[in-house]
């Protein structure tokens, strides 16, 4: 099941309100991750799956009836984000370069 995943919005000045939560824009590759009825589906934000890209990530120790937004990463040797490093991982199903999921939204969970 695809979720819409929330995306970024462009701001010209950085702010401070109490009403609003900021987070640093990693550079990878956004995806939505879904575990219903025990089975992992990994789609991109454009509703195109890509769980065989990413095998690596079936197995995460989620509860079953979850959606997760977050952001596949590769880093580089300085531990920063490589976004060449993630495309050619994408396109080449590379399994030496090691990805990171990270979680930034839960946007389902039946729990």
């Amino acid at each position: 099941m695809f979720i819409s995943p929330i995306l970024l919005h462009k701001v010209d000045n950085p702010f401070d309100e109490d009403e609003w939560i900021t987070e640093l824009k990693l550079d990878g590759f956004q995806c939505i991750w879904t575990k219903f009825n025990n089975k992992v589906t990994i789609y991109t934000r454009h509703d195109n799956e890509i769980t065989a890209m990413f095998s690596e990530l079936v197995s995460l120790p989620i509860p079953n009836g979850t959606a997760l937004d977050g952001e596949i990463i590769v880093t580089n040797s300085e531990g920063r984000p490589d976004f060449e490093a993630v495309m050619e991982r994408y396109k080449s199903k590379k399994s030496e370069l090691k990805i990171t999921f990270c979680v930034f939204d839960t946007i389902y969970s039946c729990r």
